[in-house]
């Protein structure tokens, strides 16, 4: 068994500035300050809930409580509703996406996944944008852990806990570093990405969408787990 996995943003939907823009209001909504940056590179664990304790700590001492967390990912669906109503475009599937989780599933030896840093009422409202139910997969997200391990392990537990193969589909650095830290193949997606920079992390194989189907099913054959360099 092949269980591959599937960041959300930038790699399932084209939904990477409307996130940014949206957690970044949710945040300051939630803790009545604004988020530092956007460029989640600079933070430690790129996840929702890891950037939010981050944030807190550096600027009040303490990291968020449940009820905060909760609160936070109302108001982030809130704007992504928002969002949307004014901006449906802004939602839009990466191509080729929908398709390509139906066709993992058609195949024998094949189980798709998904893990993601963000919250599980966001992504499931991303999700849902495209026509795809995150209810029907496997799934982990910053609600289950901070980290982008945590997340993924979560993933792995709820199908079935050691699959013999894991590959991991994701457009960030992080991605291939998490891919790195955990053993797993990775395949990075570069229609929103700067290639170099997962080349950077040491990913070996990267497209653009999942236009080409022949051409995916290729890449889960032939990529490899990033060797990071430097």
């Amino acid at each position: 068994m092949t269980l591959i996995l599937f960041d959300i943003d930038g790699t399932l939907t084209a939904t990477n500035a409307v996130d940014a823009r949206c957690y970044a209001a949710a945040f300051k909504d939630t803790f009545g300050m604004p988020l530092p940056t956007t460029d989640w590179d600079v933070y430690v664990h790129v996840t929702d809930s890891g950037i939010i304790h981050e944030v807190l700590e550096a600027q009040r001492g303490n990291r968020a409580s449940q009820d905060e967390i909760d609160a936070f990912e109302r108001a982030f669906v809130r704007h992504l509703e928002a969002e949307f109503a004014e901006n449906p475009a802004g939602f839009a599937e990466v191509p080729g996406a929908k398709a390509i989780l139906d066709a993992i599933e058609a195949r024998d030896g094949m189980q798709a996944g998904i893990a993601t840093g963000g919250m599980r009422a966001s992504a499931h409202y991303k999700l849902s944008r495209i026509g795809v139910d995150s209810t029907a997969y496997p799934a982990g997200s910053s609600n289950d852990a901070d980290t982008r391990q945590g997340i993924a392990r979560r993933a792995i537990e709820l199908a079935n806990g050691d699959p013999p193969d894991l590959v991991y589909v994701g457009d960030g650095p992080w991605d291939a570093k998490t891919s790195a830290s955990m053993g797993m193949r990775f395949i990075g997606i570069t229609g929103d990405a700067a290639p170099e920079h997962l080349l950077a992390c040491g990913a070996t194989i990267c497209i653009d969408d999942y236009r080409d189907q022949d051409a995916f099913f290729e890449a889960v054959t032939a990529a490899e787990v990033p060797s990071m360099r430097g």
